[in-house]
Order: structure tokens, then sequence, then C-alpha cells
């Protein structure tokens, strides 16, 4: 039997999972993913603590394996954090995680008038925030000189991994899309850009496809009991694996919900850019082809905002206490899903300046008012963003024929069908297990590995209830127009609402 490992490095979790050639996980290890308070940093992630824990993971996995099965390595992180490496390979400064950079004084004002807006999005496909991975080497260039002087590369979470494993120096190019600082459309790090954040001759070179895995060195090998023929390989942006474990289709959706959700699919040809541009649906690569994306950072966030707000004694209520049946539907409340920000749709509008004015809400609260009626008001206010999102594809002309949903969020049935009900559309709950870190040992087994995993006739259906239809119409409508009102810059900009 081969074995292929798929290593997967989250915000709040480090998970390895083995995998047989036919998709069955014969063994995850888990560990929490830790960032602490750094002074001058924020709250960062150790470098050395991170492979330590990964490690840890490996060690678990093959205790209960057989490691001379395995084959090959792949491995999938959260995109734009990384760590910047000296020529010695070690790190110089803490892993600063992607929802950590919001606090620095970094905005798109650094950017010259031909690289802001259109003119950035043009070449990288993305729209301006801080967490991208050029505002870190902004953000050095002016508070810490001395240490992007001694920088040697710059690697993400995925390359620092594999620069452990197998001392080599490469990015995939998924995650180079992330980094602000990648030309999508000539498929190479962009001149004007890495000359801008002084990041030139400071990025590793980015993995073309198809092309030889790197192998374990003899230490590694050695270390974990491994032969030093096993390949290791990045697989890339998390939710992208998670897609290719799907085998998601052009035409078919990944929802990845977890406390961010992004709505995610694969293009051959790209429809008109501009258009996707003032929509703020953003553009990536990913195994020679397109890929777009768009995110809900505050999905997630929300359910979670609510159990600390009606904590008790200071420990956040059960899930199940927000799952009751009994309830109001649709709820009496109105929620503004925006406690974690605002998605790149709303915040982009054709400006490339991110607005921060985006803040959540809990509107016509009474004494009536429950604990239910409040959770079933963010499932709503979740379920009215994604309608939002899914008309703008539509009028971006991208299809949306099937949606899986794969994640945390898909253990909620009272979200899953609000987001069927006031959609009006089908939701397919993946069942698939590790559906990320597959994905990534998937890419290092190649055509050895079975692909589509969760088969259709294995996933369950939610569908909209016809009878609330009109309902949830009617407050759809109205979330619309409260955003209207609430943030006028949503009339002017004329891409979510026309």
């Amino acid at each position: 039997m081969e074995l292929y490992l798929g290593i997967d490095i989250g915000t709040t979790h480090i998970k390895v999972c083995a995998a047989d050639t036919n998709g069955r996980v014969v063994k995850t290890a888990l560990r929490d993913q830790e960032s602490r308070p750094v002074p001058g940093w924020g709250n960062c992630i150790s470098p050395e603590e991170l492979w330590d824990k990964t490690a840890a993971c490996l060690e678990e996995v093959l205790s209960e394996t057989e490691p001379g099965a395995v084959k090959g390595i792949g491995i999938t992180s959260m995109a734009e954090a990384g760590v910047p490496v000296g020529r010695d390979g070690k790190p110089l400064m803490p892993i600063i995680p992607w929802n950590a950079w919001d606090s620095t004084e970094i905005t798109g004002e650094e950017f010259p008038e031909s690289l802001r807006g259109w003119g950035l999005y043009r070449k990288t496909g993305l729209l301006w925030h801080p967490k991208y991975t050029i505002n870190q080497f902004l953000f050095l260039r002016k508070n810490n000189p001395r240490l992007l002087e001694q920088m040697d590369c710059f690697l993400s979470v995925s390359d620092y991994l594999l620069y452990c494993f197998t001392g080599e120096r490469l990015m995939e190019e998924s995650l180079a899309c992330r980094t602000m600082l990648y030309n999508i459309h000539e498929r190479k790090w962009d001149d004007e850009l890495t000359e801008l954040a002084g990041a030139a001759g400071r990025l590793p070179r980015v993995a073309g496809q198809g092309e030889e895995l790197t192998v374990l060195t003899k230490d590694m090998a050695r270390r974990f009991g491994l032969h030093e023929d096993v390949r290791v390989c990045t697989g890339g942006h998390d939710h992208l694996c998670a897609a290719l474990a799907e085998d998601l289709k052009e035409g078919e959706v990944l929802n990845s919900m977890g406390t961010s959700e992004v709505y995610i699919g694969f293009l051959t040809q790209l429809p008109d850019q501009d258009l996707l541009y003032k929509k703020g649906i953003q553009l990536g690569r990913f195994q020679g082809k397109y890929y777009w994306i768009c995110n809900m950072p505050s999905s997630g966030a929300s359910v979670e905002w609510l159990r600390s707000f009606l904590s008790v004694e200071g420990r956040p209520v059960p899930y199940e206490s927000l799952m009751q049946i009994e309830r109001q539907v649709p709820s009496r409340m109105m929620y503004l899903p925006f406690v974690n920000g605002a998605g790149s749709h709303r915040t982009g509008h054709g400006g490339g300046h991110e607005n921060r004015n985006y803040q959540g809400g809990l509107l016509n609260l009474s004494m009536a008012s429950g604990p239910m009626d409040a959770a079933q008001a963010v499932y709503e206010g979740i379920a009215c963003e994604s309608r939002v999102i899914l008309e703008l594809l539509e009028e971006a002309g991208i299809g949306a024929e099937k949606i899986i949903c794969a994640g945390g969020g898909t253990g909620n049935p009272l979200l899953m069908q609000a987001k069927a009900d006031i959609t009006g559309r089908s939701f397919l709950i993946s069942h698939m297990l590790q559906a990320t870190a597959l994905g990534a040992a998937a890419i290092a087994g190649g055509s050895r590995m079975k692909r589509n995993m969760d088969a259709d006739s294995e996933k369950e259906t939610i569908s909209p209830a016809d009878a609330l239809r009109e309902a949830y119409d009617t407050k759809y409508e109205t979330y619309r127009e409260i955003l209207q009102k609430q943030y006028p810059m949503e009339r002017e900009a004329g891409s979510l609402c026309s």
C-alpha cells in the first residue's frame, strides 16, 4: 500500500493526515496553532514552534502507519502569512497571521496612482488589503529597514516547511498570487511591484506546474524514518487544495465555511476582467487555471461573537443552545454580518482601497427578543450576504450551477437551511474528512491518487423551503436597503445592488 501525507497549516490548527491512493484517510494528527503577543509585532506565531508542532504531528502519524509506504508529502497553508529568512535560512521575525495586519499603519496611499485600483488589479487580480505580503515589505521598509536588508528570502508558511524538509526555496503559484507582488497574467514576479516594496531579489522562484518535485534531505529522511526519495511539494492555498480534493469543475462553486467563509471556483477563460474588478471578485492561478474568489470574513466569526456575547460566567454558550428548532422564522431581528470586517466585494468598489467603516449590528431588538431570535438573525444575515455574492457572480458571468459546502459551518443545520431559503439555491454538504490536507496529499501523489473522493451521491442536499420564499425575499430587500442607507458608497459604486 502506498501512502501520501497531507500537511495543513491553518490559522487555528496544524493537521497531518496519511491517505492511501483511494483517498481514504488512515490516520490524522492535530495540534492547536498558538499565537502570542510579541513586542513590536503584535499577536504572532513562532516559526520554530510551528515546525516543532508539525514534526510532532508527522511523528504521531508515522508511529501508527508504515513509514516505508510513504511516497510523497504535500503541504498546504493559510495564504499571505510568511516569514523572512536570512542567508542561513533562519527566521528573522515571527509569522504574523493574515488576520493580524489590520493594526499596521500601511495603507493603499503608499502606492503610486498607477498602482492603485484598476492598475493594481489588472496585474495581480487583487483589491488592496493590509493582509497582503507586499504590505509586510512596505512596513519593514518604513519601520525596520535593517531587517529588510538582512532578509535573503521571504517564504510563505508552506515554503518555510518545504525549506525545512528539503532545503529548497520554492513558492507554489496560488500562494504567490496572494502576495500582491505576482503578475497573474505574465505568471512572474512583477518588476514594478517588487521594486516598490523592496522585494526584488528577496522572493523565491515560483514552481512551474508539472516540474519534478523536491525530495527530503538525508537528515530529514533519517529523522522521520522515511526513504530519501520521498517527494515533497507545496500544494498551494488551503481553499484551493480543498477544491481540488472535491474535483471541482468549472461552473461549480466550493463554499468553504470556517471563521472566514469563501466562495471559490475555476475558470478556463476569463470573463470581462473590468466587470470582475467592479464587482470586487478577485483572481489568481492554480494548477494552470485561473480561479476566482469572494470572501466573507465575518461568517463563522459572527457565530463565535454571539456565543461570547451570550457567555455565562465568561464561558461562551454551547453551539447546541443556538440550534433550537423552536424559533421565529424569519427572525424579527436583522443582522449585519461585519463583526470581522467585510469582503472584497464590498470594500473594493472599483476604487482599490479598503473601506473599514463596515460594522456588524443587530437591529429591531425588543423586550420580546431572545437568544434564538438573535441566533436566527445571525444565520439569516450570513445568508443574505451569501445571496449578494451569488448574485454578483451571476452578473459577472460566472456560473454557479452546483454549490458544494465544506468546513465547520456545515455542521450547523439552521445556518445551512437559512442559506438555502434566502438564496433560493440548493447546497450540497461534503462529508469528506480533512479535504484540505487530502488535496495537498493528492498533489503530491499526482495521477496515482484518486480525486473526487466524496461522490455527489454521498453528499447531503439542503434545499430551499418554498413556503418561506416570499418572506425571505422581503427580508433580503430590507437588508439591501439598510446597507444602502448606512453606506452611501454602495449606491455610488453601483456594484452591489444593480
